[in-house]
């Protein structure tokens, strides 16, 4: 029984002995960890190896796999902000201000988890050695130096080693704050092409023309100021209007990004900063495949340059089409995917709306309406809303609500795709002539035979669009019972 006791007792003596001694080890700081490689250690306690404020740096000298370049501190920090930080010699190009400013504020005070190997004999082992490792050397604004070296990511961790250049001891930092020390200097540069305004600052965008090697026409979308009159009768929900090739209503989704895409447009990578002549042709923008202009109202006018269109694949093997792209005044030629580059392919069917008329009815002054074997109708409206509208049809008054009912057809007129060299030359089958009662929009929309199936419209005499033949068999009808208390059609196979 005594035996027991003892043997009880030890155990306790045992465990309370076992418990004050990792109580020490805790309290010391006493852990070990395996990185990977053999002799490594590290510390939970963090290890200074520079200790100065970012906006101090007034200079980075960096080498790495991709050559050799310096950043420069191209403002002091003011109250308002920190430094602001440029790769030399481009100091006039739009800089990634995020990304370069990692590299002061992450180095000037690096603080390494732990170390490695003192006195290191083999620093290539850990990428350390003169011909791999990454060369960096911070200068302060007090006349101080530090200069470290950068190698391979720690096997299985988040930290990577690195050396001070004056001492051969490795220590490991984490991977996140030397990470950026291998980038090309092109890296530091902005993508984006044309920065966005802020909303209380953005300008109205007057016109956007796009001229290309592949069409005989310019496409020329210009601002629709009824868009903007809260008092407006008339137009479409989109901001602007398509005056070339021919005058069409445009999408309001299909067509922003042509009118005003190149705000935040943002490039897949850079191909040349500062080009030179022959960089230039090279890449064609110097005879541009195409060229988008944007005027705004601000007095700001961009002109964007879509050169040579080239391809790559990925590691699946996947294709993607890209364009070398320059904007005037930015001295950077970027290279932008296709998809992207929506005025590189853009057609006038690609953005114009299927509405080919949107006037507000009572928005109209004059009203007449023509078709081959129909009497015509000439309507005159004077209204300011459907309460006190009057209409008169061929000189004699009729009433308002009919009217408006055979107006909903009319609007119901669409286009089924923008046709730019249709014959005109032809006797028309139908005609639509509407003007405004300011004044402001005058129209005629004259309808020719292409087939049995499709007919021609023409806008003020233009080839512009095609629509169904059976169209005009509806608008035929609906000619011919505006007189009774018969429902229009509104449409047709």
């Amino acid at each position: 029984m005594r035996r027991k006791w003892l043997g009880i007792a030890g155990g306790v003596v045992l465990v309370a002995a076992l418990g004050v001694a990792a109580f020490l080890l805790l309290r010391d700081g006493g852990t070990e960890e395996s990185s990977g490689n053999s002799g490594e250690e590290s510390s939970t306690a963090s290890i200074s190896l520079v200790s100065q404020e970012s906006n101090d740096v007034t200079s980075i000298d960096v080498t790495n796999s991709t050559g050799s370049f310096e950043v420069v501190r191209t403002a002091e920090a003011t109250d308002d902000g920190n430094a602001t930080y440029a790769i030399a010699g481009w100091e006039d190009l739009p800089t990634d201000t995020s990304t370069i400013w990692t590299l002061p504020n992450n180095a000037s005070s690096l603080e390494a988890d732990g170390v490695v190997e003192e006195n290191c004999s083999d620093l290539a082992k850990f990428g350390l050695d003169e011909k791999t490792a990454i060369a960096v050397t911070l200068h302060f604004a007090d006349g101080s130096d530090y200069t470290f070296r950068v190698g391979n990511a720690v096997s299985g961790g988040g930290d990577t080693y690195v050396a001070p250049a004056d001492t051969d001891t490795v220590y490991t930092v984490r991977t996140s704050l030397v990470a950026n020390f291998s980038k090309a200097s092109t890296d530091f540069l902005s993508k984006t092409v044309l920065e966005e305004p802020a909303e209380d600052d953005y300008p109205i965008v007057n016109s956007v023309k796009v001229e290309r090697k592949d069409i005989d026409y310019v496409l020329e979308l210009d601002y629709d100021k009824n868009s903007a009159d809260s008092d407006s009768l008339s137009g479409s929900v989109a901001t602007h209007v398509m005056v070339s090739p021919v005058p069409a209503y445009l999408s309001p989704d299909r067509s922003k990004d042509v009118t005003n895409g190149m705000f935040g447009l943002k490039a897949d990578g850079i191909v040349y900063p500062h080009p030179t002549e022959e960089q230039l042709a090279e890449t064609g923008i110097t005879d541009p495949f195409a060229t988008a202009t944007m005027a705004c109202d601000d007095g700001n006018t961009y002109v964007l340059k879509i050169g040579n269109r080239f391809t790559e694949k990925d590691d699946s093997g996947a294709e993607t089409a890209y364009y070398n792209i320059y904007l005037d005044g930015v001295d950077v030629i970027y290279r932008i995917a296709e998809s992207d580059c929506c005025w590189a392919t853009v057609t006038p069917t690609d953005v114009a709306s299927r509405l080919v008329l949107a006037t507000y009815v009572w928005n109209i002054g004059d009203l007449t309406v023509k078709a081959e074997g129909e009497e015509d109708m000439h309507f005159e409206v004077n209204a300011t809303s459907k309460k006190d509208a009057a209409v008169k049809l061929n000189g004699k008054e009729i009433d308002a609500e009919r009217f408006r009912l055979f107006y909903t057809f009319l609007l119901k007129t669409v286009a089924e795709e923008v046709k730019l060299d249709g014959d005109t030359s032809g006797t028309p089958l139908a005609e639509i002539q509407l003007s405004t009662k300011d004044g402001k929009e005058l129209h005629d929309y004259t309808f020719y035979k292409i087939d049995d199936f499709t007919c021609l419209i023409a806008v003020d005499g233009q080839s512009a669009y095609t629509t169904r033949m059976s169209y005009l068999d509806t608008l035929r009808s609906n000619m011919e019972i505006f007189d009774t208390d018969q429902d229009f059609a509104t449409n047709w196979s």
